[in-house]
């Protein structure tokens, strides 16, 4: 469970900062990123699929990068999309 807060917990402090400094649209990319990083951290620690999970939430952080103003969209098929596909291939495994 450490190996998953620890980035978590910082990311989420780095988002509270962005808030603080009203860097609004930095936001999504920045919990997409660190929510995949968690991922892949506590990857060791439960099934090997979830590091894929990690790394396509990371990709799809660091490509929200460069659509700054569609930070609801990214954050729709990160943590929605992103999860039902990987919830369907673990039901069917």
């Amino acid at each position: 469970m450490i190996n998953f807060a620890i980035p978590l917990v910082t990311g989420g402090l780095f988002c509270i900062g962005l808030l603080y400094q009203h860097y609004f649209a930095m936001i999504a990319p920045a919990t997409l990123i660190f929510y995949g990083l968690a991922l892949v951290n506590a990857e060791r620690y439960t099934l090997t699929d979830v590091k894929y999970l990690g790394i396509s939430e990371i990709v799809l952080g660091l490509l929200s990068l460069f659509f700054l103003g569609y930070g609801l969209l990214f954050w729709a098929i990160g943590f929605g999309v992103l999860h039902i596909v990987y919830g369907l291939m673990m039901y069917k495994k």
